[in-house]
């Protein structure tokens, strides 16, 4: 029987292992979800108080609220700030859970920040305020999603802050309250949220430039590797020897270009208007939009470099280019897309400019006689 139980869990184990490898989650033990959402929870909290104020301290629903309360905060994390209607099942509230250390941030633990909001019973003889609400939370949702670490703290609890003004307005026993009063808190409110706005277009457009910073990183490491796999890899098989010019100016060349784009993205940076993301396309893409550029400024300067080199392109002729030249030339090429944009269309020519010239000289003249009326 001992062998049989063994067996019995070794092969558990095997399966748990077998699932984790193909991101399966394994099913409850119990046919029931145990999960509580956030309006459950206030259901809970809102029948406990009324116990309170009949004064049953250890009542029913006072240990339910607790059950419910634990399966809550062991999915979403700890309650850090909360808003409870005192006359209705109502709340908002702020939750902070706590991600496990990893190498990426072993001395800085990242948590996850979410609003919650539960406030349909509260407001529904009030639709001003719930559309009100309505914007707070889809800031508090913007806010989640694009912002991290102390500008998302400060927009959440900013926006929890405004929500709590908001529903504790309505939540009172008597209507004493005209349609002046509410027109007045509705007004500060939006006023509010317009400066939440603005905060979280300038948080975001700081995040944005950061992350596509380490996009660049990245993809220069990416570069790096893949150029100098290559070169290990031709150097192996004995494509190409590491102490002749060509070879050291091309990987050079290269390396400038990379170098040159990513001076320029710092340098505009620096400036309050010279460089602009699309911060809401997520994070993801702007740190894939980073790496790219690297990339970009690499190959401007391998083809400038090999137009150079074909005599496609002629800069300073009559003199003798070395590797600084080349240097200089794929670090310009790199910093200014523009610049090399010109030098290649300079070699090739533009299709206006080869259609122009395929074009009867009659056709021409007519064209530059009109322009001489104008």
């Amino acid at each position: 029987m001992a062998e049989v139980a063994q067996q019995l869990r070794r092969s558990s184990r095997l399966r748990l292992a077998l699932d984790a490898i193909r991101g399966r989650e394994r099913e409850a033990d119990s046919p029931l979800d145990q999960s509580i959402s956030f309006p459950e929870l206030v259901w809970a909290h809102h029948l406990r108080q009324k116990e309170v104020y009949r004064r049953e301290l250890n009542g029913t629903w006072e240990n339910e609220y607790r059950r419910r309360l634990k399966i809550f905060k062991a999915k979403h994390g700890d309650i850090v700030e909360a808003y409870w209607c005192r006359f209705e099942a109502s709340g908002v509230a702020l939750t902070e859970q706590r991600l496990p250390r990893r190498l990426t941030n072993f001395f800085r633990r990242d948590s996850i920040l979410r609003l919650h909001t539960a406030t349909d019973w509260r407001t529904a003889n009030a639709p001003i305020v719930a559309a009100s609400l309505h914007r707070w939370e889809t800031a508090a949702i913007k806010a989640r999603e694009v912002l991290r670490e102390s500008s998302e703290r400060i927009a959440l609890h900013w926006i929890l802050a405004g929500s709590t003004r908001l529903l504790a307005f309505v939540d009172r026993r008597s209507r004493a309250e005209t349609d002046a009063d509410l027109d007045a808190v509705v007004r500060e409110q939006q006023a509010e949220l317009a400066r939440v706005d603005n905060y979280y277009a300038r948080a975001g457009e700081n995040s944005a430039r950061i992350v596509y910073f380490r996009g660049m990183v990245w993809g220069t490491l990416a570069l790096v590797a893949l150029v100098g796999g290559a070169f290990l890899l031709a150097w192996a098989v004995h494509w190409i020897d590491p102490s002749r010019r060509p070879t050291y100016t091309l990987f050079t060349t290269i390396g400038m270009g990379a170098v040159g784009a990513i001076l320029s993205v710092m340098t505009r940076m620096a400036k309050t208007d010279g460089f602009s993301l699309d911060f809401e396309v997520g994070r993801k893409s702007v740190r894939f939009l980073g790496g790219l550029r690297p990339w970009i400024g690499g190959l401007f300067a391998l083809a400038l470099y090999l137009a150079l080199k074909s005599n496609l392109v002629e800069l300073l002729q009559g003199r003798k280019h070395g590797i600084y030249f080349y240097a200089t030339v794929a670090f310009l090429a790199g910093f200014s897309e523009r610049w090399a944009k010109v030098l290649i269309e300079g070699a090739f020519g533009r299709p206006e400019e080869k259609d122009a010239k395929r074009k009867p000289l009659s056709t021409q003249a007519a064209r530059s006689s009109e322009r001489d009326r104008w």
